[in-house]
């Protein structure tokens, strides 16, 4: 159990980090179109 938490932990850092830089993204492209 403790090894699956030691697992995800990175992980679900990385899905939040991409999740953060993927609607940042959005934003940008929404100011961008008109």
């Amino acid at each position: 159990m403790a090894s699956l938490v030691v697992s995800i932990g990175p992980l679900v850092r990385l899905l939040a980090a991409v999740g953060a830089i993927s609607s940042l993204v959005l934003l940008g492209l929404m100011n961008l179109i008109p």
